[in-house]
Formats: structure tokens, sequence, C-alpha cells
């Protein structure tokens, strides 16, 4: 069982296809572990990405390619002990992401709807329970349940905008509350642990990381790379880790995962292979 570790996705090639796959390694970089291995069967080759745990840490969750002739996205799960994997969607929401529910009875994701746009949706974990959460003609992705499982944090694009903004609401997909409200991109919130903050990626001048208070609005700015961008922070107990660019000169193709404490402090390279690591979980 990968307890403790950080899992994450990695886009690579193998001089044939380029493809993601999922990795865990330890706290420290060290132990690292290839979760899913291209090409498959057959000489087939799958995209997984996207992997977030469980509350006890022995599953994650994750999308991938595998099963769809189209290569589109659905939602599987690994247990972590044996490897074993489960569909739990299918059909052609060409989904980009998933979280699970605080009380781990759902999952909420992000999928195509009938226009072809990005909607916020939900399922229980087998498969049933369907319901759309949020509409169009905006898109809505990065959903992110709070630990306190009394909010769904997700990301709006309005049709025509430049920007996106941070949003919450409640699990109905009522109560919908703008968040961030600076004319630019903001992406990837992740939920502190007491569910009260949400750090997230804003593009306003350097692509750099930030957090807000849900309740007050205060904003609490992490310093920006000198070079390249930050993104997809993921908040775990006193420390974040994150995937940047700045190692990289001239090379937007490359990025690696890094730590620090949740103030910044402390920051750690934890790998630095010529691949593109993001989307860590622990």
């Amino acid at each position: 069982m990968d307890h403790g570790r950080i899992v994450f996705t990695r886009f690579n090639g193998d001089g044939k296809e380029m493809f993601n796959d999922l990795y865990a390694i330890d706290r420290d970089g060290t132990h690292e572990t290839r979760l899913t291995m291209n090409p498959g069967p057959n000489g087939v080759y799958v995209n997984n990405a996207s992997p977030r745990y469980n509350k006890d840490r022995t599953r994650i969750a994750f999308v991938s390619t595998k099963n769809h002739e189209r290569r589109l996205y659905n939602i599987f799960l690994m247990d972590l002990a044996n490897r074993k994997t489960a569909q739990v969607t299918f059909g052609d929401l060409n989904i980009s992401s998933v979280d699970w529910s605080a009380d781990d009875s759902g999952l909420v994701f992000a999928g195509v709807d009938e226009k072809g746009l990005q909607q916020v949706h939900a399922v229980t974990m087998d498969g049933t329970g369907f319901t759309k959460l949020t509409t169009g003609p905006s898109e809505h992705m990065n959903p992110m349940w709070s630990p306190r499982g009394d909010l769904i944090a997700f990301v709006q694009f309005a049709p025509g905008s430049k920007s996106s903004h941070i949003w919450v609401m409640d699990p109905t997909g009522k109560e919908q509350r703008q968040l961030t409200t600076d004319d630019a991109l903001h992406a990837n919130p992740s939920w502190s642990p007491d569910g009260s903050w949400l750090i997230f990626r804003c593009d306003l001048g350097t692509p750099h990381l930030r957090r807000l208070h849900v309740d007050t609005g205060e904003i609490f700015l992490y310093e920006p790379p000198a070079r390249g961008n930050d993104a997809s922070p993921v908040w775990s107990g006193h420390e974040i880790v994150f995937s940047s660019s700045s190692d990289w000169e001239d090379a937007d193709a490359l990025a690696n995962l890094y730590r620090m404490s949740d103030t910044g402090e402390n920051l750690q390279r934890l790998t630095s292979t010529q691949t593109y690591d993001y989307c860590g979980d622990w």
C-alpha cells in the first residue's frame, strides 16, 4: 500500500508516442514507483491522469482513456495494495478531473455535456446517482470537494471571456458563489485540510500560486517563480505539493514536482527528470 506517498501524473514519451502515466514517490522525492504502464497489452497506448486519494489513502480515483475506442477519458479506481483497477463511468463524457466526497461515498468530476461544454457532475461509487451540478453557457471544471463535505470548489470559464474564476457551491449545485475577482485566469483549486482556504494558480503577471479564505476573502500571495510557472497545487497537512517549470530554461513542455510549507517556506524539489510532472496528491 502506498500510504503517505505522493501520487502524480507524468507526461512523457517512448520515441513512439507521448502519453500520461501515474507514478508515486515518497514525500522526500525518493523511491519512485510507476503505477500504470504504457504501452499496455497488445502494444496499446492509453492516457492515465489526475490521481486523487480516498480518505484512508488505500485507493485512488483517476481518469483514463482505457477501453474507449476514441480515447476519451472515463473514471477508474485503483486499489493501491494490488494495483487492480475498476471502471466507474462509461461513455463519451471525456472526463478531465475527478475528486472524492469527504466520506468517500461519491465522486465529483468535470465532463462534457450534450453541447460539448465541460460541466461539473457527481456520481456515487457504484456508478449510479449520476447528477449534473452545473450548466452552460459557461464551462465549469476542476471540481474539488471540501474536506468538511459542505462545498465543492470549481473553475468557471464564461463564454467569450479571457478570464476564469474560482467559485464554490453546495453539493447539490446550489448556492453558487464567485470567490476570485482579478481579471486573469484562475485554475487548479485545492482545499486546506480544515476546509477554510483554497490554494490555486493565478495567471495575473507571472503564473503563481495564491490562497484565499473562503469565508473572509483574505488572500495570501506566494512568491512567483523567477521564470516559468507554478501550477496544480495540492494541500496536505501544513504543506503544499505543486508543479513548476521554474528550473527549466525556455522549456515550456517540462515541469517537476515541488514541496513547500503552507506559508511558502522550506521549498524542496522532488522530481528532476526531463518530463512534465503535474497533478500531485498526497
